[in-house]
């Protein structure tokens, strides 16, 4: 009877104690350490910049991300056609490295629409949080086609990958994320 007494208040004191880390906010705060130390680093605009063009990354703290790429209303995209933003959600899923999956729309002659473009990226970082580099993989899906389905089948030839290299848009006066 003693030993089942003992058990009883320690189960109470383990109770009371979970009750308090949740009222408290420290398990929020505990779930969104990981990633949120990581946001911190890299939240940020980045700009990639080639000889035939340039993007823009904008990654959110918040676990969001954005693409802007100069040639997306040009016909030059993976069919030959234009497309919006990429917008998308990212992960920590190494050290300095997200990976991120993504959409964007695609448009046949500017104006009708072709698909849903839908992308995985995989982006690590330098030591200092200055650049990025990326990789990715992706598919055109047609209208009606969720790319997030089982068994979703994406337009054919519509396959591409990408990379390169972005570096942090610096803040005024600051030459240094820290």
């Amino acid at each position: 009877m003693k030993q089942y007494k003992w058990s009883i208040f320690v189960g109470g004191v383990a109770l009371i104690a979970v009750a308090t880390f949740l009222v408290s906010g420290q398990a929020d705060r505990a779930l969104a350490d990981e990633e949120g130390g990581l946001g911190d680093k890299i939240a940020g605009t980045y700009l990639a910049v080639t000889e035939n063009g340039a993007q823009v990354m904008q990654i959110s703290q918040d676990g969001n991300l954005t693409f802007t790429h100069s040639i997306q209303f040009t016909n030059s995209g993976v069919l030959g056609e234009s497309f919006s933003d990429t917008l998308g959600s990212w992960k920590k899923t190494g050290q300095r490295e997200i990976t991120a999956g993504t959409v964007d729309l695609g448009f046949q002659n500017g104006s009708v629409f072709l698909g849903v473009g839908a992308a995985t990226y995989v982006i690590k970082f330098d030591q200092k949080f200055q650049t990025g580099t990326e990789t990715c993989q992706g598919r055109i899906f047609p209208p009606g086609v969720d790319p997030f389905q089982p068994g979703a089948i994406p337009i054919a030839n519509s396959e591409f990958t990408c990379t390169g290299e972005f570096h942090r848009i610096p803040i005024a006066g600051k030459n240094d994320h820290e």
